[in-house]
């Protein structure tokens, strides 16, 4: 444990698994990664970026697996206690990355660990048991094929503890699905395809007990009264209210009014049925209780009853996936939908997307039910959404194409990927870059892939929304702005964000950022004011994108397929689109980088204490 004025905010350990050999080790934190890139997302990927390459197979035993918490993990801040699952992606062969809330994360650091590091493959199907501080590799035969549900409830019942937590894959990491996840308590790490690397190890789940093993506090008096300050500023917004009540399912019709809302595979500008499918009708029909993560005053988690099982209800993402995207108006289906891929272990926005791709092409008439196992694919077919949902999981028939993703259904009928909504191989977040411009900046640039938690521009820029950062540079402005201040404003947002990944904090937590500033130097006893902090941000960000550009991305890859940018004949976003190579110069010049080569410049990477890395 670092006992030391030098750090704080950590326990100070990591475990290390060789699952080929069987081995378990430990390793010391290192402190002079944890000052320059906090913990979380920023730690696995310095840690990562000098053993992964370019050559390393993502479903090989030589990729690494890491499972990282924050600083503020296990502690009272509010918001800040989530975890990150990061490796390379098997989906995109870039940087995965893929966080989630609950409790697993805080009862890791129980245990007396920061983080998991996971290399090898086993022989047989194990799971990992971190019970007090004692690691161990176990058979888990008799939990192979078994959903994430049944995979939780036999797992605490056989090691005897209700009180330990579980992170483990369904079926769908087992049959390496591209975009399989983890599924924690009913918490998933959604995207990149996490879940098929712990597959492709053998790997089902770890199971975690600990004690009380907090880790230390810089300055305890002053924490405590800024958590204090900044836990009632979250209670009081008008966010939090709406997600306790409703979740972010509630956010399906104010989206819709304002054409975020994608619609018939991006197609279409409005659509009546939304209010069929908002967070109101989820609550009229199916709502039983809140869900809450660790330390989190939000509780935008929902419990629901549907055919008779408890489950948990589907996020805005979910419903726009398996909704509006197939112009789907039975709820009904959706949270159906959303049980089996939490269960079978599937991220639901690419799972969907693929889906919807497939419904697009099948009206088109560019494919006939011959071709898809006799499936007639019509607008709104819940059933037949269902149906692919449950091949996929099994790679049974047609499902074995789509478990590959939207660019493997383009490659098999011929589709131009100007056609296909996806970005470096991952699935367009449900967020129309139509309706607010500079989110187009977001989905080109997220180290990830098309990622909207990158830089949540749609949200944090609006001059509605009451989320101010305009401390930091970030402003309000007109969500239809071609220009350099959009671009600035969105390249800060990504670094904030960036920083937000390393600390751990869920995005619907939006306090002041100089509240943040006072909760790091209140635990980590650093002295960092509003540019220092965000210029750690920037650190983490252009990190990321060395880690990618070792991967082999270059500004090729910087690309908005033609059918997000072609625009609408109805809807709030009738005939509007962003004039992308635009935005793309100002956002080449905001952040110091080659517009040939897509690299930070030299100078920058000085400037941020990079320039050291070879890539």
């Amino acid at each position: 444990m670092i006992t030391n004025n030098e750090y704080f905010g950590f326990i100070g350990k990591l475990l290390k698994i060789n699952l080929t050999n069987n081995s378990i080790t430990t390793e010391s934190l290192n402190v002079n990664h944890g000052k320059n890139f906090m913990g979380g997302a920023g730690y696995a990927c310095r840690y990562l970026f000098d053993l992964i390459n370019k050559d390393t197979d993502p479903l090989s035993p030589q990729n690494i697996l890491m499972i990282m918490t924050g600083p503020f993990c296990l502690t009272n801040a509010p918001s800040l206690s989530r975890m990150v699952i990061c490796s390379k992606s098997p989906y995109t062969g870039l940087w995965g990355e893929a966080n989630a809330g609950g409790f697993f994360g805080p009862e890791l650091k129980k245990a007396g660990y920061d983080g998991i590091i996971i290399t090898g493959k086993a022989e047989k199907a194990v799971i990992l048991k971190i019970f007090y501080g004692n690691a161990e590799i176990l058979d888990a035969s008799d939990l192979w094929g078994k959903g994430t549900k049944v995979t939780h409830e036999k797992l605490k019942k056989k090691y005897g503890d209700l009180k330990s937590k579980v992170l483990c894959i369904g079926q769908a990491g087992e049959n390496l699905i591209k975009y399989a996840n983890l599924n924690s308590e009913g918490r998933s790490a959604g995207r990149t395809g996490m879940g098929a690397v712990m597959g492709s190890k053998n790997l089902k789940g770890i199971i975690v007990r600990g004690t009380i093993n907090k880790p230390q506090i810089s300055n305890p008096d002053g924490f405590k009264e800024i958590v204090r300050k900044t836990t009632k500023y979250i209670l009081n917004t008008t966010a939090t209210k709406g997600l306790r009540k409703f979740g972010t399912s509630a956010a399906v019709v104010p989206f819709h009014s304002v054409g975020d809302l994608p619609i018939k595979y991006w197609s279409q500008g409005e659509w009546d049925d939304a209010y069929n499918i908002n967070g109101d009708k989820i609550k009229e029909k199916y709502w039983i209780k809140n869900k809450s993560c660790y330390s989190c005053p939000i509780g935008c988690g929902k419990k629901i009853i549907v055919e008779n099982k408890e489950t948990e209800g589907p996020e805005y993402e979910t419903i726009a996936g398996f909704g509006s995207m197939i112009l789907n108006k039975d709820l009904k289906s959706i949270c159906i939908a959303n049980h089996l891929c939490n269960d079978y272990g599937m991220d639901t926005i690419s799972c969907s997307s693929t889906i919807a791709l497939l419904f697009d092409l099948y009206n088109k008439g560019i494919i006939t039910k011959e071709e898809i196992e006799g499936l007639e694919l019509e607008w709104g077919d819940s059933n037949s959404m269902l149906e692919l949902v449950k091949k996929i999981a099994f790679r049974k028939g047609i499902g074995n194409l789509l478990a590959e993703g939207s660019k493997a259904v383009g490659k098999k009928f011929n589709i131009s990927k100007e056609d296909i909504a996806t970005i470096n191989n991952l699935e367009i977040p449900y967020h129309d870059i139509r309706a607010c411009y500079g989110l187009s900046l977001t989905y080109a640039f997220a180290p990830r892939g098309s990622c909207h938690t990158s830089g949540d521009v749609f949200k944090v820029l609006r001059k509605e929304n009451e989320v101010d950062f305009s401390s930091i540079g970030i402003n309000k402005m007109n969500m239809f702005s071609n220009n350099q201040k959009m671009a600035k404003s969105t390249a800060i947002l990504h670094d904030y964000r960036a920083l937000y990944s390393s600390l751990i904090c869920c995005f619907f937590s939006n306090p002041p950022p100089s509240y943040m500033a006072e909760l790091i130097n209140n635990l980590m006893g650093f002295k960092l004011d509003l540019n220092q902090m965000i210029k750690m941000g920037e650190r983490i960000f252009n990190l990321k994108r060395l880690f990618n550009i070792k991967m082999g991305l270059t500004s090729e890859n910087d690309h908005i397929p033609k059918i997000l940018l072609t625009p609408t004949k109805e809807g709030a976003v009738k005939g509007k689109t962003p004039d992308f190579e635009k935005l793309k110069k100002f956002y080449y010049q905001v952040k110091d980088w080659d517009p040939i080569t897509g690299k930070p410049n030299i100078k920058k990477l000085k400037e941020l204490g990079l320039d050291n890395l070879k890539f």
